[in-house]
């Protein structure tokens, strides 16, 4: 008999959540219609996705007019990059371990990587010595991106240390973060006040695929990437998917409001399993 499939792989993709399941099956009828036209249905369309830019924006601690909807964490990160450095010229930096979608992006347009500590994090230091020799070339930084939670090892990035350094060294530059793995696990607010760009992904947290969010605060310079119907602050045109934002609000709110209880609950498997693993590999050298 086989043993009934075990799903663990929630860093790549988590299973949506009972409510966004439910908005995603759009029972009161209202992702029909198009949120940028003016008759009724298209008026409740709207409604809905104010309401969920407004209930996304509390849980990143953003303004809601910040949130720009995008189709994920992917296209939210190219576009803080490749928007930004068109926006201003000048050096992009990450970290050396930053998700492909920004790491390859900062290549592209010919920036740089920063080093990291063993550990994973960045390497502080590194960061420091860069920004200074910048200063003192003359050189014009225009974005900094670091990651919150590395995707990979799941090290936490130090965001606001180095978001206090950048601001020393680099006032005029931007700084990204890349939260898409972070939402889950830690409480956001602190450095959606601060931060100029911020990224997050809904189906990192039990939202729907397909659908993410870029906070990009008043006065952050970009060049959208996508043109046509102006949708977003002119910063992401196309038609608004309606179901997929209601949902991932939704879904971001739960995982807000139980963060704390399924950090406690994974934290004791995780011991428990570590637990078993030695245990048996010292039965198996006994």
């Amino acid at each position: 008999m086989n043993a009934p499939e075990v799903y663990l792989d929630h860093a790549a993709s988590t299973p949506m959540r009972s409510v966004a399941s439910r908005l995603m099956s759009d029972p009161d009828g209202i992702a029909a219609a198009n949120a940028s036209g003016t008759h009724r249905a298209a008026r409740r369309a709207r409604a809905a996705v104010d309401d969920a830019r407004e209930l996304l924006a509390g849980v990143l601690g953003a303004d809601p007019g910040d949130v720009v909807f995008t189709s994920g964490g992917t296209e939210s990160d190219n576009l803080a990059v490749f928007g930004r450095v068109a926006a201003v010229p000048g050096l992009a930096l990450c970290s050396a371990v930053e998700h492909p979608a920004v790491l390859e992006a900062v290549r592209r347009v010919g920036g740089q990587t920063l080093a990291v500590s063993a550990d994973g994090r960045l390497d502080l230091d590194a960061l420091e010595a860069r920004l200074t020799e910048a200063s003192r070339a003359g050189e014009r930084v225009s974005l900094v991106s670091i990651m919150a939670v590395n995707n990979e090892v799941g090290a936490l990035q130090p965001v606001g240390e180095a978001m206090e350094i950048i601001r020393r060294l680099a006032p005029g530059a931007a700084v990204h973060t890349d939260a898409v793995q972070g939402l889950m696990w830690l409480d956001l607010r602190e450095i959606g006040r601060s931060i100029d760009l911020l990224s997050v992904s809904a189906h990192k947290f039990g939202g729907p695929q397909g659908v993410g969010a870029l906070v990009v605060r008043r006065g952050t310079s970009l060049v959208a990437q996508h043109i046509g119907g102006g949708q977003e602050r002119e910063w992401r045109s196309g038609t608004h998917n309606v179901a997929g934002i209601a949902a991932m609000a939704a879904a971001a709110a739960e995982a807000d409001a139980q963060r704390d209880a399924e950090v406690e609950r994974l934290r004791a498997l995780r011991d428990r399993l570590v637990e078993r693993v030695v245990a048996g590999l010292g039965a198996a050298g006994g």
